[in-house]
């Protein structure tokens, strides 16, 4: 009976009433009684509301510093809510050890020397909850934290490079300032990493000045909304860095924005920097500034949340492999190409008014799909795709922006007669340099499904069923019945099949329902499937997994459960 009283007076807000009774009861009894509640129910909510807390859930909103280095051991701090120290620790990479330390949000981090640079994936749980995923970048040498104050060129941090910096623009109006020394033909480069990858939401603008504070050069949104500076020094000099910030979202405010989420990296060298890799037949080959001739890449191998990438030794900068698994043809621009289909074509724009055209031997009647990325990755192309028959000269297709959302390039297209098809990429606004990277892919069209779900973790009570949106994407004629359910759940939980129709409200959105039975409870990664069925409704070999957007270029599959212990007194804590 009293638990059936709390739950009812809980869910109403009273025990939260009762303490403002409480107190005003203490300090202005007048204030009191406008509360209008009783107060043998207040104190009696107050004191059931006290005896049962509901159970906190663990969150993790960022790692600082976001950046080690490999063959250290070093101290970071985890920012968030964690209600049972020490928490649990899940990681992608199996060189990162993460330990927690004897005091709530901190950790020892132990990398060996070998350790590749790249980004390790993070996950702190307890046995009522799961964080999401955070970024943690395994740097190549010592990283230097920033010190305050040196938001002006008189305060500027001296630092030698190359450089590993790791900063917070900690509040409205801040800006840090770094000081190097640059030697005549030198080439710097400076590269931000905060909104792309660490979720910064931050704009970020990076400024050159010399030491009078006259503008050398200044950049933004080169990587997506994060900055990248290259500047070739025409003598000796000392110079400043200098980095500030605008909201990821712009508002009415002027000036520099900054707060405690405003957390970045910026790499500075005269040195290699990797900028990015691109795919010739089965060899990585590395594109960036200062690089040696010939240049080796170290390949990172993929992970289960992260895809293969590299990095070049005694340089900076690390680059994910971008490539379609499923695709056997990949070759960059220049590379002969016989007109093999699928494929994968990547290039650069890199001088005004260029274009690139490949070309294959289309079929009368069959319909073919082109597509483009590049923004979409981060890179700077304003893809525009152009389709001729090199027969006829007629067009037939061009786009520049797939949808209001997606401003890359795609087309679907079919072949009038039996003859070669020119494909061409160009820039919309004419743009060029080496950032202007590009990834063509041309196949024959087929329907196709995308599912996907809005979060990457969950908690499945034990009173109710957990219902987990998936949203269905369906292009080119997609018109299958999906027959969608989990894979890889632990013993004692069921999943609800759900099916997804070619029409109807069903054919865009479901919701997939677990629940749990006696006995299961603790942690599980899962998968998410849609498989296509007949017309009699039975199973084929077609199936779709759902994935989970988690950063640019990077769409995980892989799901997270947490099944809570059940309350020592059998009753449900929900």
């Amino acid at each position: 009976m009293i638990g059936l009283i709390h739950n009812q007076w809980a869910s109403a807000g009273v025990a939260t009433l009762a303490r403002a009774w409480w107190l005003a009861l203490i300090r202005k009894p007048e204030r009191a009684a406008r509360l209008r509640v009783p107060l043998t129910w207040a104190v009696f909510a107050f004191c059931v509301g006290a005896s049962q807390p509901a159970q906190a859930q663990l969150k993790l909103d960022r790692l600082f510093p976001p950046a080690v280095a490999a063959g250290s051991e070093s101290e970071i701090s985890a920012e968030g809510k964690f209600p049972n120290w020490p928490v649990e620790v899940d990681c992608d990479r199996a060189d990162v050890e993460i330990l927690p330390g004897k005091d709530s949000g901190k950790f020892t981090i132990k990398i060996p020397e070998n350790s590749p640079p790249g980004v390790a994936w993070v996950r702190f749980y307890d046995d009522q909850s799961a964080s999401q995923l955070q970024p943690l970048i395994v740097a190549p040498l010592s990283v230097t934290t920033e010190t305050e104050p040196n938001d002006n060129r008189d305060a500027a941090q001296s630092v030698s490079m190359p450089a590993v910096i790791t900063g917070r623009l900690a509040k409205g109006g801040d800006s840090d300032a770094y000081r190097v020394s640059l030697k005549a033909g030198q080439q710097l480069v400076a590269s931000v990493t905060a909104n792309q990858l660490l979720a910064s939401p931050m704009d970020a603008v990076l400024q050159l000045t010399d030491l009078r504070g006259n503008v050398l050069a200044q950049v933004d949104d080169v990587r997506g909304l994060d900055p990248q500076l290259v500047y070739r020094s025409e003598s000796d000099q000392d110079a400043l860095v200098r980095i500030f910030a605008f909201p990821e979202t712009p508002n009415s405010t002027i000036g520099f924005s900054g707060s405690s989420s405003y957390v970045y990296v910026c790499e500075l060298t005269t040195g290699p920097f990797l900028d990015h890799l691109v795919v010739s037949g089965a060899s990585p080959l590395a594109f960036g500034y200062n690089l040696p001739e010939p240049c080796t890449v170290d390949v990172l191998p993929a992970t289960r949340i992260a895809p293969a990438g590299g990095s070049i030794s005694g340089g900076l900068g690390w680059a994910w492999d971008l490539r379609p698994a499923d695709t056997e043809v990949q070759l960059h621009h220049g590379d002969e190409f016989d007109g093999t289909l699928p494929a994968v074509l990547t290039g650069h724009i890199t001088g005004p008014k260029q274009s690139h055209t490949v070309s294959f031997a289309g079929v009368k009647g069959t319909k073919y799909r082109a597509e483009v990325r590049s923004k979409a990755d981060g890179y700077l192309l304003d893809a525009k795709l152009t389709v001729t028959d090199q027969n006829s000269g007629s067009m037939l297709a061009s786009n520049d922006d797939i949808s209001r959302d997606n401003v890359d390039a795609g087309v679907d297209f079919t072949a009038k007669e039996d003859g070669i098809v020119d494909v061409t990429v160009s820039d919309m606004i004419d743009g060029f340099g080496p950032r202007h990277f590009y990834q063509l892919t041309i196949r024959e069209s087929r329907p196709e499904c995308r599912l996907t779900l809005a979060d990457d973790h969950f908690v499945l009570p034990r009173d109710k069923p957990l219902e987990i949106p998936v949203t269905i994407e369906r292009s080119s004629g997609f018109g299958d019945k999906l027959q969608i359910t989990a894979s890889g759940l632990p013993p004692g939980v069921v999943v609800e099949n759900v099916i997804s129709e070619p029409k109807g409200d069903t054919s865009k959105s479901v919701k997939l329902k677990l629940t749990v039975g006696e006995g299961a409870a603790g942690h599980a990664t899962f998968q998410i499937i849609g498989t296509s069925l007949d017309s009699d409704s039975k199973p084929t070999d077609r199936t779709v997994t759902a994935t989970f957007p988690l950063r640019p270029s990077l769409s995980p599959s892989e799901f997270w459960l947490t099944i809570p212990p059940a309350p020592a007194d059998g009753k449900s804590s929900n």
